[in-house]
């Protein structure tokens, strides 16, 4: 056991011992034993080494054992090393003059032949250096002599093969880019790549890096020249900074705008409808689709034959002329006598303002009607002037009067006629099942139902089935209720980013709907239950910053502007067009560019599915919210249909039992509806049941409707213990898995 393995036939080297010894699986040294003394490895069975190492590392210690057999493999690897080493030398000697050169290998028995050429390149800046290596066994040239050594690498079939190879991919992939980049009318040719190519070539010469690295480089390239030559487009074909220059049908008429202003209840509503009945053709644009819809029956009940299009539905009236419909779908090439855009006011809107924008300076009609807050006279004024529009101002005044509650108000002082207003839904539910507690009947109103739901429900407070009407701000827009007071639960609400006070214009519109003419002789509003008079008071008095004279006029590209930028930088990418648009020049305009972050999520979505660019540009402008849950469910299932051509009927997606849905269940199950309806509009083939899905939609509003009514339904749930859940966290939930059970929601919770 102690004896020491043969001494070889010549000296090796201590260091190249140590270096090749230190990396073997089977030796160790006395410091990972924890032990001070070479001697002390014997306890474990170990002895050193016994090879020559250099001073002050002989530490090394093996199985004793194992020791001849290892140390014979280490003499072994060492002679191999030796041998390398005196390889490369006469391959450093023999090769000189030549392309190619020996090197070590990575691994230790291995050397690596080395050869190169350079390919040149039209409009590259120099030639391009490219080197291929193969490796060989050091047994496979030990014992050659220089001239042999030299004649068998630099003629080796398999290192010419693979330098030709290598030059001619190289050369396709150059030739490839210059075809794909073709002729430029700007600085971005070929040779400007060519540039970036280049200086990749220079620090690196194998083809494979330098082939992975072009693809890098070419594509951030190709990207930054469609972003430049996108945004060049964008600032000169469409010039926000002069966006009403996109809209020469509008500009060549010689329109007239007539400011109709007032608070709510003054009447001006009226006076547009009156226009619009004298007026061969007329369009009416709503900020809802439940107003387009009012004022499509209003019309069509007093003799006007009006059609009705929204994003989610479109009801073709035989004979009309005039047309109600949601802002965001105007047509700005159909030419009419007078049009009406009612809520003015929401200019100034951060999420919604373009589609008024878009409107006021698109609308091709000879007479526009702006209906609206007196708070948003000095920005129509602005326009006006802009423009070089005439501007008649008619001012109204409210028919009755609207008087501040100098106390705030308890749940036990809400009478019959009141309304409470909330911001959320939850909060709805859960204000409506406190006044229902105390005896009141109520009617809910809230965004997030359909347009017959939030009617029936405005019709049952109206003749007197509720007592009492709990709502969102939904309520200040359309809807002319009877109601005697406003009782805001809160002065603050969630806008999607930060929970914040109400602007003072907010806080008008909704208090503006107190004191309906013919129903009261006055109005009043106030606070209950929570919030102070003195901040209400502060609110209401406070002068609106959002219609100060910095305001700017946000602006949004439309569907015919995505497609002529897609034209000009290609269709490949979605996501980049909505970026050139967000990168719109505005500077020194009254414009600034809307926040185009949800359109951005959607083209992202888009961009990862494998549709035509047709079918994704619709679906870019679908008319739906990806942070809500159902519309994002909705809109993927939409994707997929497309993507692999299925159709989807209607059951696939709108169960047809609903007994034993919630309104939660039944709500979502609406705005399914909806969107279906939109899809099989935009894709019949995909989405067939369109006549079938508006029967349900209305079965699902009546459904809701009879639910939303039953007061002896909120009862049994409060006796079997339901009802507002400890706490104030809203309405009860249904049981984990039933259906129609609020789904998980994501983002900050609003209200």
């Amino acid at each position: 056991m102690d004896t020491l393995p043969p001494e070889p036939s010549a000296p090796m080297e201590p260091d190249l011992v140590f270096a090749v010894a230190r990396h073997h699986p089977e030796i160790t040294t006395i410091g990972r034993l924890g032990l001070d003394r070479v001697e002390q490895a014997a306890a474990y069975g170990m002895v050193p080494l016994g090879l020559p190492l250099p001073q002050g590392r002989r530490d090394l210690v093996v199985m004793a054992e194992r020791r001849d057999a290892v140390a014979l493999e280490i003499e072994g690897l060492v002679a191999r090393l030796v041998r390398r080493a005196e390889l490369l030398e006469q391959g450093r000697r023999a090769l000189e003059g030549t392309p190619v050169a020996l090197l070590a290998a990575e691994a230790k028995s291995r050397v690596r032949a080395r050869t190169h050429d350079e390919l040149s390149f039209p409009e590259m800046p120099g030639p391009i250096r490219l080197e291929v290596s193969r490796s060989f066994d050091i047994d496979e040239l030990t014992g050659l002599d220089d001239a042999t050594l030299r004649q068998y690498l630099v003629e080796d079939p398999s290192l010419r093969q693979m330098l030709e190879t290598a030059l001619a991919d190289v050369a396709a992939r150059l030739w490839h880019l210059h075809g794909l980049i073709g002729e430029a009318d700007d600085s971005w040719t070929f040779e400007n790549l060519a540039q970036r190519l280049y200086r990749v070539a220079r620090t690196n010469h194998q083809p494979n890096d330098i082939l992975r690295r072009w693809e890098e480089v070419a594509d951030t390239w190709l990207r930054e020249r469609a972003v430049a030559r996108g945004r060049t487009f964008v600032n000169t074909e469409f010039d926000f900074a002069k966006f009403e220059r996109l809209f020469p049908t509008a500009r060549s008429m010689g329109r007239k705008l007539v400011a109709v202003v007032g608070p709510t209840n003054s009447g001006k509503t009226h006076r547009a409808m009156a226009a619009l009945h004298e007026a061969e053709q007329g369009v009416y644009l709503a900020p809802l689709r439940l107003l387009a819809l009012e004022v499509m029956d209003r019309l069509n009940r007093e003799g006007t034959p009006t059609t009705l299009l929204t994003g989610e539905e479109e009801i073709r009236v035989p004979g009309a002329r005039h047309l109600a419909s949601t802002i965001e779908m105007l047509d700005p090439e159909q030419v009419v006598d007078v049009a009406v855009i009612d809520e003015i006011q929401m200019l100034a809107d951060k999420d919604r303002g373009w589609a008024w924008t878009a409107a006021l300076m698109g609308v091709a009609a000879r007479t526009v009607y702006l209906l609206g807050a007196p708070e948003a006279l000095p920005l129509i004024e602005r326009v006006a002037l802009y423009l070089n529009e005439p501007l008649e101002i008619v001012r109204l005044e409210r028919k009755q009067p609207l008087h501040m509650i100098e106390q705030r108000l308890e749940y036990e002082d809400v009478r019959k006629g009141d309304a409470l207003i909330a911001f959320s839904r939850r909060n709805v539910h859960l204000v409506r099942d406190i006044v229902q507690a105390k005896g009141l009947t109520a009617a809910v109103i809230y965004g997030a139902l359909a347009p017959e739901v939030r009617r029936r429900e405005a019709e049952r407070f109206t003749n007197g089935e509720a007592d009492v009407v709990v709502a969102t701000d939904a309520i200040g827009m359309g809807l002319n209720l009877p109601i005697r007071r406003v009782l805001f639960t809160t002065l603050e609400k969630f806008d999607g980013v930060e929970q914040r006070e109400l602007s003072p214009a907010e806080l008008k519109q909704i208090a503006g709907r107190a004191g309906r003419y013919g129903h009261h002789e006055e109005g009043a509003f106030g606070v209950v239950a929570k919030g102070t008079v003195q901040q209400l008071r502060t609110i209401w008095t406070r002068p609106d910053p959002s219609f100060g004279p910095r305001r700017a006029l946000t602006v949004r590209p439309t569907r015919a502007m995505v497609d002529r930028l897609a034209g000009r930088i290609g269709r490949d990418s979605m996501m980049l067009l909505v970026d050139c648009f967000a990168a719109a020049r505005t500077t020194g305009s009254p414009y600034r560019v809307a926040d185009l972050s949800a359109l951005r999520r959607l083209a992202q979505s888009l961009d990862e599915r494998d549709i035509g660019f047709e079918q994704k540009l619709s679906l870019l402008f679908m008319p739906c919210d990806p942070e809500k849950e159902v519309d994002a469910r909705f809109f993927n299932q939409i994707l997929r249909a497309v993507e692999k051509d299925e159709p989807v009927p209607l059951g696939l997606v709108v169960p047809a039992r609903m007994e034993r849905l919630d309104d939660y269940g039944l709500e979502e199950l609406s705005r399914s509806c909806d969107l279906y309806y939109w899809a099989a509009r935009k894709f019949p083939r995909l989405f067939p049941d369109r006549k079938a899905v508006e029967e349900r939609r209305a079965e699902v509003a009546g459904r809701l409707s009879e639910l939303l009514a039953s007061t002896a339904r909120r009862q049994r749930m409060g006796k079997s213990g339901g009802g507002a859940r400890p706490g104030g966290g809203g309405p009860a939930k249904p049981p984990q898995g039933f259906r129609g059970a609020p789904k998980k929601r994501y983002g900050p919770r609003k209200g």
